[in-house]
């Protein structure tokens, strides 16, 4: 029994985590000039858009996302390796969510005159993440030693 919830959780970290480079990472609502609507600036974990003109020089945060999840769904054989995965993927998360709060920060702040009411704020890729990694250490915990 031990065997397939550690197995089940593995695998829903890996597909939580993999599927969480599509959505947001982090929103910010801009208006570039006075009285003029705001525009959307979202960054997954492989483009940005600023409203309809998406970034050709994505941020690439996707990969070392797919990576640990790829380590993480290796781990459904050993232990180790689940919780080095586990441990990679919290340490990705970890990275980008520090990334995160310092531009949200940033700009939250007022460091950008262009906008007094922008919004900056956390996508819920990064929630979906972070759950990701809950789940892989939870696998990890229950994971029968081999």
């Amino acid at each position: 029994m031990k065997k397939v919830l550690s197995v089940v959780l593995l695998v829903l970290a890996a597909g939580a985590a993999a599927g969480a480079t599509l959505l947001p990472f982090s929103e910010l609502l801009i208006s570039l000039a006075p009285g003029q609507p705001q525009t959307a600036y979202v960054t997954t974990g492989w483009s940005t858009r600023f409203g309809g003109t998406k970034d050709e020089h994505g941020p690439l945060f996707g990969i070392p996302i797919v990576v640990a999840a790829a380590a993480v769904l290796v781990g459904v054989r050993w232990r180790k390796v689940a919780f080095a995965g586990a441990a990679a993927l919290a340490g990705v998360a970890g990275m980008l969510f520090v990334h995160l709060l310092n531009v949200i920060s940033f700009h939250e702040a007022g460091n950008i005159a262009i906008d007094p009411g922008l919004e900056a704020g956390f996508g819920n890729g990064i929630w979906v993440l972070i759950g990701a990694v809950v789940l892989a250490f939870g696998a990890v915990v229950v994971h029968p030693d081999d």
